[in-house]
């Protein structure tokens, strides 16, 4: 088992991932990740099933910035959206977004 953590299913490891892309407005990337890290990622780490979440921050000013929720099991991540708590930390940092999230789905698996 790697230190991401994840489980084993069918003799593999894997770990379920979602990742929400978002432009931010302009001079506000230091309060976003002061907010993130200080009021977002505790209620995401106190989520059953979750390992990490972090900012990925992009080296150029075309990519928008991401946000990385890292999961035990896609059920896991399911269970945290539908208790309104994924709802609850978009709503801590929508001040910062310069245009509508988008949110994508990975599986990481290894053998």
């Amino acid at each position: 088992m790697s230190s991401l953590g994840g489980r084993r299913c069918e003799g593999n490891w894997a770990v379920y991932v979602r990742v929400g892309t978002f432009r931010i407005k302009p001079g506000t990337l230091d309060e976003f990740r002061q907010r993130y890290y200080t009021e977002c990622a505790p209620l995401v780490k106190s989520a059953r099933g979750s390992v990490d979440c972090m900012v990925l921050e992009p080296v150029d000013h075309e990519t928008p910035l991401a946000v990385c929720t890292v999961w035990e099991t896609e059920d896991d991540a399911t269970a945290y959206e539908a208790s309104g708590a994924a709802a609850e930390v978009v709503g801590r940092v929508r001040e910062f977004f310069a245009g509508p999230p988008e949110l994508c789905s990975y599986r990481i698996r290894r053998p």
